[in-house]
C-alpha cells in the first residue's frame, strides 16, 4: 500500500508540473498578442515650437497734399522736376513661434479620428523694408520705412484624420484664427536745406530736412482663418509627438501716417500704407499628453 501511495504521489506531482508547463505558454502567448495601443479618444494637452515666415508688399494711398509725394503727376499739383514717385516695396518676415495646445479626440472605429483643438502661441515674426527715391534731383532724396510684426496668435480648429497604424495618425486641420498685428510707417525728406511745405485742397504738411515728417503705427487684434495638416505618433501609451504645417490669414492690414506739422492748409495731411493680408506660414513640432 505504501508503494502504491508513493507512486500516486509521484504521478500527481508530475501531472501538476505538466499542467503548470501547459499554462505558462498560454499566458505568454496572451501577453504577446495583446494590443499595446490605447484608444485615441479623450482629452490631451501639450506644447509646441516652430518657425514662421511671410512676405509683404506695401503700397500707398494718399490725400490731396501727400499725393504730391507718391504720384508726381496728380492733377492740380506740379511735381518737383525729376521727382521719382515712391513705389510699392517688398520685404520678408520671419521668426520663432511657440506655445500651448489642448484638445479632444474621438476615435471612430479602428481607422478614423475627428477632434477639436485650440492653441495659443507667442511669436517673434517680424520684418521691415525701406525705399529711397530722388526728389528735387539730383541732390536730394526721400525715404519711407515700413515694419510689421505678429506679437502673438492662436486658433480654434477642427481635425479629421486617418490612423495608418494604431499609433500613427495623419490629419488635416482648419478653422478660426486670431492674433495681434502691429504695423508702422514713416516718411523723411533728405533735402533741400530747411525742407518744404505743400498745401492742396485744405490739407497740408511741412517737412524739415532730415527729420520724420509723417509717421503712424497701430497694434490691434485681427481675426481670420487657418488651414493645414500634419502627423502624430503615439510613442508611449499617454504621450505623442506631432509635426504640423499651418497657413494663417488674419485679414488685411494697413496703417495711416499723419503729418507732424501743417503748412498753409488748416488740416494735417496723411497717407495710408497698405500691407496687404497679414498672412504667414508656420511649421512646428510638439508633444501631447493624453489623459
Amino acid at each position: 500500500m505504501r508503494r502504491v501511495l508513493a507512486a500516486v504521489a509521484v504521478l500527481a506531482s508530475v501531472a501538476s508540473g505538466a499542467e503548470a508547463a501547459d499554462q505558462s505558454p498560454s499566458l505568454f502567448t496572451k501577453a504577446r498578442t495583446a494590443d499595446p495601443s490605447p484608444s485615441w479618444t479623450g482629452f490631451y494637452v501639450g506644447g509646441n515650437v516652430g518657425g514662421a515666415w511671410a512676405n509683404r508688399s506695401v503700397v500707398f494711398t494718399s490725400d490731396a497734399a501727400s499725393a504730391f509725394l507718391f504720384n508726381p503727376g496728380v492733377p492740380l499739383v506740379a511735381p518737383f522736376a525729376g521727382q521719382v514717385a515712391l513705389s510699392a516695396h517688398d520685404f520678408s518676415m520671419n521668426g520663432v513661434t511657440g506655445g500651448l495646445q489642448a484638445g479632444y479626440n474621438w476615435q471612430l472605429g479602428g481607422k478614423w479620428l475627428v477632434g477639436v483643438e485650440g492653441d495659443l502661441s507667442a511669436s517673434s515674426l517680424r520684418g521691415s523694408g525701406r525705399e529711397t527715391a530722388p526728389i528735387l534731383p539730383p541732390a536730394f532724396t526721400q525715404t519711407i520705412s515700413a515694419e510689421q510684426k505678429i506679437d502673438w496668435w492662436g486658433s480654434i480648429r477642427g481635425r479629421f484624420g486617418a490612423l495608418v497604424s494604431p499609433s500613427v495618425l495623419l490629419y488635416g486641420t482648419g478653422g478660426f484664427a486670431f492674433g495681434r498685428v502691429a504695423t508702422f510707417d514713416d516718411y523723411i525728406v533728405n533735402g533741400p536745406p530747411g525742407g518744404f511745405s505743400i498745401s492742396v485742397s485744405g490739407t497740408s504738411f511741412a517737412c524739415t530736412t532730415g527729420l520724420t515728417c509723417f509717421t503712424g503705427s497701430n497694434s490691434r487684434i485681427q481675426t481670420g482663418w487657418t488651414l493645414g495638416g500634419g502627423g502624430e505618433w503615439r510613442f508611449a501609451p499617454r504621450w505623442s509627438f506631432k509635426a504640423e504645417y499651418l497657413y494663417v490669414d488674419l485679414g488685411k492690414s494697413s496703417v495711416t501716417a499723419n503729418a507732424l506739422a501743417t503748412g498753409i492748409g488748416p488740416n494735417l495731411s496723411r497717407y495710408t500704407a497698405n500691407f496687404g493680408r497679414a498672412d504667414f506660414h508656420v511649421a512646428r513640432v510638439g508633444v501631447n499628453y493624453h489623459f
